[in-house]
């Protein structure tokens, strides 16, 4: 309705490129207002109920000079400038803060580069639900109102099919077991009419009783068959899903895991595979048998007397009701439990990981509250859906009660004869039979009716694993992508655009060409982006524009494991694993020798102090490294680049916050790696890159200042600054020391 009025408002050839609104009027107050955008004029307009007045602001695109998104005091503003006036065009809390920093890149970038108005709000609709419209619980997560749960569900068969040997024995048994429980019950009318009440002979009576005993031995027997084939099936498929998901996690593109929290993803792969096996288990694998013998049971009470039979089915038409109506309200219960779980475990996988920076802070009791915060929600959560729970199902075993009352009530008067003559001829041993039957359909129909319990849960979870699995993965090789083993190592990073976010660019711009072997130290304050150009040449992320090129080609079209593979990575923090010295030293080479591996500790300058260790290069680090310290781990480090014998280097901070006697004995390893390598090292410590043969100097995403030390120096520009900057910072802590 909106954007039918906004159109009327246009001239007839203007077209509509963007129609969005903002939550604050010019007040503060919170209000509707709608930005508009076409190729021709930015429009604004505040709505008059359901009706849309002349526009408030009307500014022609050729006379805007720049457009930003301006914070405020609680709030942000769109601000225009225009032919020399400076225009708020709407104000919006900081909820919506990234949509409109998006518009006002979008707006600026074709006033100041002649680009085409497009506007990527793609994040901004990963907020909510494409179908319905509902704000999702995870940013681009599914929405568990428009789970379809049948579908979810139905992709676990791909699992089975390896497997259907399997399936098929347990099928088989379902079937046999259903046949053999409808035995015992007519048995028992047998006995009762044809033996007992008639004083029959004592033969018959041993024949019965002796097949009821082999009927129940034959039943125990075939659950056996049917339980351990369907542990051995159900453990393999979730075997399967687990290393599926892991797998997803492991192929998932790093801007992927930026949105995703460590303790989320563990919960996924441990609590929602629980569920999921509990599903197959517990209900998956008991629901057939229990609907074969329903069927069977409600064919076997027509067969006996269909007058009481059909009393059984009277409140099946309730039963369906309460079910439609218990599965509509209990759906977005457990969602909001799965979600709730997820951020208690990602809060206490963060405060458990982090464990010395809380202690450091002395911040348990404040971790102890955060925690207890998030546990309270999952409290809150849980307490909701069980008692949801414990409501309905009492009320629909008495509302399938209903239907044995009437049998006893019913039964008991034509076998009594009183009552109507409808119901005389009713057998003492047929009423007992159909007790016997009754108690065999009750049980199906109480685990049916929970079943929209446990499907709801299953389906959640698996739509969980499957979010991953389905997520953006990461772009490993494209369809033409080449070869390339053997790399010169010559890097050019050519008119390069990139941001983390699609409205906040990082680099702009950036130029650069590196000779092979050559080592580049890169200079500039935090954040301009020294690390991100890193991240771009391991491609773990892609440019948004431009191109890097080894060799001459594309790293995009580069085989991402012959590109990586010809990466060696320092970093400033390195990360060991909880296995061995050597494992750790291998992790790049996993055939290395003993003698490899040694080797390259001698040339990290680390052979001395594993030797001391108490079981040598077969001592385990521990978790992160945490039995080492900082400047073993990095030496560490460094042996392992040596081993992986990388063409391309990349040294982040890779002497800092160690003591000068580690640094040097870091500095005299890490001059031998680079030997003969293309390097890119970082670091704050300017004095750190004496080595270098260039220093790239990075000022607002661009290159600033490139050459020698001594040449840069000469122009006293900003490595000037810096440089004088760290050496007043040097006397002053020598003076403070």
């Amino acid at each position: 309705m909106m954007q039918s009025q906004v159109r009327q408002a246009l001239e007839p050839d203007e077209s509509l490129l963007l129609l969005t609104d903002a939550d604050l009027l010019d007040d503060g107050s919170f209000g509707q207002r709608w930005l508009v955008v076409t190729d021709r004029r930015v429009l604004v307009f505040t709505p008059n109920g359901n009706r849309l007045d002349a526009a408030d602001e009307i500014i022609p695109l050729q006379d805007i000079d720049r457009v930003e998104s301006v914070p405020r005091v609680g709030h942000m503003s769109l601000v225009a400038h225009a032919s020399g006036r400076r225009i708020e065009l709407v104000r919006y809390t900081n909820s919506l803060s990234e949509k409109f920093a998006k518009i006002a890149r979008a707006l600026d970038d074709t006033r100041r580069r002649d680009k085409p108005l497009v506007f990527d709000l793609t994040e901004e609709r990963a907020r909510l639900c494409m179908d319905c419209g509902r704000l999702l619980p995870e940013r681009g997560g599914f929405c568990p109102a428009c789970l379809k749960k049948r579908s979810v569900l139905s992709r676990f068969w791909k699992y089975m099919r390896p497997d259907w040997p399997a399936a098929l024995v347990v099928i088989g048994c379902m079937l046999a077991a259903t046949a053999v429980g409808l035995v015992p019950p007519y048995l028992i009318k047998v006995l009762v009419d044809d033996v007992i009440t008639p004083k029959g002979n004592v033969r018959l009576l041993e024949i019965i009783v002796a097949a009821l005993v082999a009927a129940h031995l034959l039943s125990i027997a075939i659950q056996i068959l049917q339980g351990r084939v369907s542990a051995r099936l159900s453990t393999r498929i979730l075997h399967d899903v687990r290393v599926d998901f892991f797998q997803a996690v492991q192929y998932l593109s790093l801007r992927r895991h930026d949105l995703a929290r460590t303790g989320g993803l563990i919960s996924r792969v441990s609590h929602d595979t629980q569920l999921l096996n509990a599903f197959f288990m517990d209900m998956a694998l008991a629901i057939v048998p229990q609907v074969l013998q329903m069927l069977g049971v409600l064919l076997m009470l027509f067969v006996l007397d269909w007058r009481l039979a059909i009393l059984v089915i009277v409140p099946a038409p309730a039963i369906y009701g309460m079910s439609l109506w218990f599965h509509k309200r209990i759906r977005g219960r457990f969602a909001r439990q799965w979600q709730r779980q997820s951020r208690m475990t990602a809060r206490a996988s963060d405060a458990i990981s982090g464990i010395r920076i809380v202690k450091a802070f002395a911040q348990e009791p404040s971790e102890i509250g955060l925690f207890g915060v998030r546990s309270d929600q999952l409290r809150d959560a849980q307490a909701s859906s069980q008692a949801f729970l414990g409501s309905y199902f009492p009320a629909i075993r008495f509302v399938i009660m209903l239907g044995a009352f009437l049998v006893w009530y019913f039964g008991g008067m034509g076998v009594i004869g009183e009552g109507s003559s409808f119901w005389r001829g009713i057998t003492f041993g047929t009423l007992m039979a159909f007790l016997g039957y009754l108690g065999m359909l009750y049980n199906p129909l109480n685990l049916l009716a929970r079943v929209s319990d446990y499907f709801n849960r299953a389906a959640t979870a698996a739509q969980r694993l499957f979010e991953i699995a389905d997520a953006d993965q990461e772009i490993y090789d494209a369809a033409d992508a080449q070869p390339m083993p053997k790399p010169q190592g010559a890097i050019r990073f050519d008119n390069v655009h990139f941001g983390y976010t699609k409205d906040k660019r990082v680099l702009k711009g950036m130029n650069l060409d590196v000779r092979p072997g050559e080592m580049i130290g890169l200079v500039g304050k935090s954040g301009v982006g020294k690390t991100t150009m890193i991240n771009l040449i391991c491609r773990f992320y892609d440019v948004d524009e431009g191109a890097i090129l080894l060799d001459g080609v594309d790293i995009r079209k580069i085989k991402l494991r012959d590109l990586r593979g010809q990466i060696g990575i320092v970093p400033q923090e390195p990360y060991l694993f909880n296995a061995s010295i050597a494992e750790n030293i291998a992790y790049g080479k996993p055939g290395a020798s003993r003698d490899e591996i040694i080797r390259a500790a001698v040339a990290a300058n680390a052979h001395g102090f594993i030797m001391r260790q108490t079981d040598g290069y077969d001592t385990r680090v521990g978790e992160r490294g945490a039995r080492l310290s900082g400047g073993e781990r990095q030496r560490l480090a460094i042996a392992r680049a040596i081993l992986h014998d990388p063409k391309i280097l990349i040294l982040d901070e890779a002497t800092s916050a160690v003591d000068t006697e580690t640094e040097e004995l870091i500095q005299q390893a890490l001059a031998r790696l680079v030997k003969h390598r293309t390097t890119f090292a970082i670091a704050h410590r300017l004095s750190t890159l004496r080595n270098a043969d260039r220093l790239l100097v990075i000022d607002d995403g661009k290159a600033a200042e490139l050459g020698t030390h001594p040449e840069l120096l000469k122009k006293r520009g900003l490595y000037h600054r810096l440089v004088v900057l760290q050496s007043k910072l040097s006397k002053i802590q020598a003076v403070g020391g």
